[in-house]
């Protein structure tokens, strides 16, 4: 009673309220907010788009991609009744999808597969296959791992003209702290291998005030180390949106080694991708060293051209970069090459360079060409081909551990050469299949020096190994040593073990040997 007195004037507000309860719902006329459909954007849609700009920069080679199924696997999603979305592949390919460029996305459904061959359809001869697949999930949803603020609870119960009447009031300001996490993996689609370094795990922290209609987050990740950044979004399913595209930004930068940082504002340089482009640039023969670093300077607006001969307009221009960048006197190519590799503007003129000096490194790769310059006349330079019978000399030794082998045993396989060259081992298995040795996932530089002895797989390595299996015969191991990289599109057999040669531009030898499986 006492209880009553103290919250009575309270009750009286209240009354009318519960009172107009009893108003006959069809009489009630409620007035809706009108809204146009508005296009859904995000604080990355800019860096999709710009990715997909400097796939065409970075490198002349199409990537196909493909996305496996992407689902919570926490668990969380039913059991709290959708507070993150319990399947997320939609999201990944619409973002691979929007990226364009040399990034092509290709969907795959059985059941429309299925479907069109039930309609007639068989020629599937000009579909795509892709290069890679992305995998992956949620893997964590930590909710409620922090709640603060006040609140004021009140209750009250009782008679009034002998109906039972309750009444809850609550008034709060509360603050509380979720984390979602997402890891995702590429996988070589041809051999079903995952791709040593080639994932992004990031998680989202979302801070949720409930006298808000929006929730803040933080990105914690590799890309934006400790610091991470803190904006606005609404709702679990668009912090989870955000997630995918920093996510899909990084895989797809790291595969086609392009720059990613450089579209998120207060993220850091991602160091192991510059290392794998600086081992990159180091396997180069010299004169492709230089073409390199020519096309890098030229799309930094510098007056070059891809010749593989270090002119004076190339010294010129690394001397520029040089202070433009207060790099010091003494820098080497390769710092001046990074350097030049990272600050590339972002614009559509370079789209379009990119493809003519492309071009020009492929033909100095291919061709060798020899640049003379004329000091007297200062005529332009000329290109002087070399023959396309040109003879490559040199020798590649191939082993392996043993030349007899039962299903289930290891293999190893070794080889060494006498001069620097390119490299591809591949095994022609008795019944004609052909799988590539090397280069491999884990062992993905192919240009090889002499006075050393390679090994697949590398000794001591636990990363993978090479199983024996059917069928039982004799397998023929392939090697090939070239003057100019030889991708695995140039390279066929025979189920006999011969190379067909005429996709293969450059001069080459040959190794081999065989092994019998029991």
């Amino acid at each position: 009673m006492n209880f009553l007195k103290q919250y009575g004037s309270f009750l009286i507000l209240v009354l009318p309220l519960l009172t107009s309860c009893q108003t006959n719902p069809h009489n009630v006329n409620v007035a809706l907010p009108k809204t146009m459909p508005e296009t859904k954007t995000t604080v990355f849609a800019q860096a999709i788009t710009d990715m997909g700009t400097m796939s065409s920069i970075y490198s002349d080679v199409p990537l196909h991609i493909m996305a496996n199924e992407v689902i919570d696997n926490t668990g969380t999603s039913v059991a709290t009744s959708g507070e993150i979305p319990k399947d997320i592949t939609a999201m990944v390919k619409s973002t691979l999808n929007a990226f364009g460029g040399n990034i092509l996305f290709i969907p795959y459904d059985p059941n429309f597969m299925a479907n069109t061959i039930n309609t007639g359809y068989t020629d599937f001869s000009r579909k795509i296959i892709p290069n890679i697949v992305v995998d992956g999930g949620i893997t964590e949803f930590d909710r409620g791992l922090e709640t603060k603020g006040d609140s004021t609870d009140i209750g009250a119960d009782g008679t009034v003209k002998g109906n039972q009447l309750g009444l809850e009031f609550e008034d709060s300001n509360k603050g509380s702290l979720a984390r979602v996490t997402l890891d995702f993996n590429l996988i070589d689609f041809q051999t079903f291998a995952g791709i040593p370094q080639m994932q992004a795990i990031n998680s989202i922290q979302l801070h949720k005030a409930t006298k808000k209609d929006s929730i803040g987050f933080t990105i914690l990740s590799s890309t934006f180390g400790a610091q991470g950044t803190v904006k606005r979004v609404q709702g679990r399913h668009a912090a989870v949106r955000l997630l995918v595209q920093l996510s899909m930004l990084q895989v797809v930068g790291k595969y086609q080694q392009i720059p990613y940082w450089k579209l998120l504002p207060g993220s850091v340089r991602d160091v192991n991708l510059l290392n794998r482009v600086v081992d990159d640039y180091y396997s180069l023969p010299t004169n492709l060293r230089t073409a390199r670093l020519q096309m890098f300077l030229a799309l930094n607006g510098y007056p070059v051209s891809v010749t593989g001969v270090q002119d004076q307009r190339t010294l010129d221009a690394k001397q520029q970069l040089k202070l433009k960048y207060k790099l010091d006197s003494d820098s080497n190519d390769a710092r001046i090459f990074i350097t030049a590799y990272e600050n590339v503007p972002i614009t559509r003129e370079n789209k379009y360079q990119s493809k003519k000096l492309h071009r020009q490194f492929q033909q100095v790769a291919q061709s060798g060409s020899i640049v003379t310059f004329n000091s007297v006349t200062k005529s332009r330079p000329k290109t002087v081909k070399r023959p396309e019978t040109e003879t490559f000399t040199g020798t590649i030794n191939v082993q392996t551990d043993k030349q007899e082998y039962r299903i289930g045993e290891k293999m190893n396989v070794s080889f060494s050469v006498d001069k620097p060259m390119y490299v591809r081992l591949a095994v022609i298995s008795s019944d004609g299949s052909v799988a590539t040795l090397f280069p491999n996932p884990f062992q993905n530089d192919n240009y090889c020096s002499p006075g050393v002895n390679y090994q697949i797989p590398p000794l001591n390595s636990t990363q993978f190994s090479l199983d024996i299996s059917e069928p039982k015969g004799v397998d023929k191991i392939r090697a090939i040593g070239s003057v100019a990289p030889i991708t695995s599109g140039q390279v066929s057999y025979s189920p006999s073990g011969e190379l067909n040669k005429s996709k293969i531009k450059s001069a080459i030898i040959t190794a081999g040997t065989e092994i019998s499986i029991q």
